[in-house]
């Protein structure tokens, strides 16, 4: 499926946006995504003999037209020279967010992320034939990690194996996007996936039980106004936000959200990370992860059962006051 105008939209870089600009295109809004080269969750792979196989991957999110997740193969050799590979959504589903592996001749494509009508109960995996360009699924069996994305592979057992880490789950007994704490390995040759470690650290999910997101980052931006003497009402998208919360909303328990009132001391915020706050109780890491539709507490390690639970109560109780609102606690499990 390779054509010139796509060639040369690889050759200068373009995202679906440029490339439709490019050529005074009609307006995505009203025929479809353009063809974008740009792209997140997408992979890389450089071949021995110099050929670099891009794999996949999505343009922008589902609020701008030009979305879409691709399910396509860019090939371009050490010249320059560029094959573009298209195949039906049965043998290769639209896919991002995955990794690559290469052996041999094959690049093995293990999670992710994808469109929720394509997900399914276990991780997918794909093999692409470096040779013929050809796609296959690679059946498993053994315990697969459910359908995980945004992780880390590499290779193993003298590349026997397929070591998978770290990234973010998706399943229908979970009301939110579930973080991977265990390690996986897939082997190649006999097709099974094995799981390493079962880590039984305590993990919660604290959503609005209306459905609704929060609005803790609304509100962080009404305090920061009120720290530099900006107006109260400079947005009324932020003050219809805020507006949601009705009367009284605990806003004063926003600086101590995440410090439970035990002993415990502060793990400094890394630079690359956002919404994520640590303490250390008792010598073990607990982890709050705030996101607009949830929080995420995790417990890192092994504390008595009456610690975990003042921490608990403490992030429940301070939440429905901010919030205003009933708020479902959910334990998170990966059997």
């Amino acid at each position: 499926m390779t054509n010139p105008v796509w060639a040369w939209a690889v050759e200068h870089r373009l995202t679906g946006y440029g490339l439709n600009k490019a050529f005074l295109g009609p307006r995505s809004e009203h025929v479809g995504p353009c063809w974008s080269f740009s792209r997140y969750g997408r992979t890389e792979t450089l071949l021995p003999d110099g050929r670099l196989v891009r794999i996949g991957g999505e343009y922008e999110d589902h609020y701008d037209a030009d979305f879409y997740i691709y399910n396509d193969v860019i090939v371009s050799d050490a010249e320059g020279h560029t094959e573009i590979f298209g195949y039906s959504d049965k043998v290769f589903p639209p896919t991002d967010f995955h990794t690559a592996n290469l052996v041999d001749d094959r690049i093995f494509m293990i999670g992710n992320l994808s469109y929720p009508f394509i997900r399914a109960d276990k991780a997918q995996v794909l093999v692409l034939d470096t040779t013929s360009y050809g796609i296959g699924h690679f059946e498993t069996t053994g315990e697969a990690p459910p359908w995980i994305y945004k992780h880390s592979s590499e290779l193993v057992k003298n590349g026997g194996a397929i070591l998978v880490r770290g990234g973010l789950l998706i399943g229908p007994a979970w009301p939110v996007v579930v973080e991977n704490i265990d390690d996986w390995r897939l082997d190649i040759t006999a097709g099974r996936w094995e799981r390493l470690t079962k880590r039984p650290w305590p993990r919660f999910s604290f959503v609005r039980d209306d459905g609704l997101p929060n609005h803790l980052t609304w509100l962080r931006r009404a305090l920061s106004d009120q720290k530099w003497g900006k107006s109260e009402n400079r947005s009324s998208f932020l003050a219809e936000r805020l507006r949601e919360l009705g009367p009284n909303p605990r806003i004063d328990l926003i600086e101590t959200l995440y410090t439970p009132e035990l002993p415990h001391s502060n793990i400094p915020e890394m630079a690359d990370e956002h919404g994520v706050h640590r303490l250390c109780v008792e010598g073990v890491t607990v982890r709050y992860v705030e996101d607009w539709h949830d929080i995420q507490l995790t417990v890192e390690g092994v504390l008595p059962d009456q610690t975990v639970e003042m921490i608990r109560l403490d992030l429940l109780t301070k939440l429905a006051a901010i919030e205003n609102a009933n708020i479902d606690c959910v334990r998170l499990t990966v059997d």
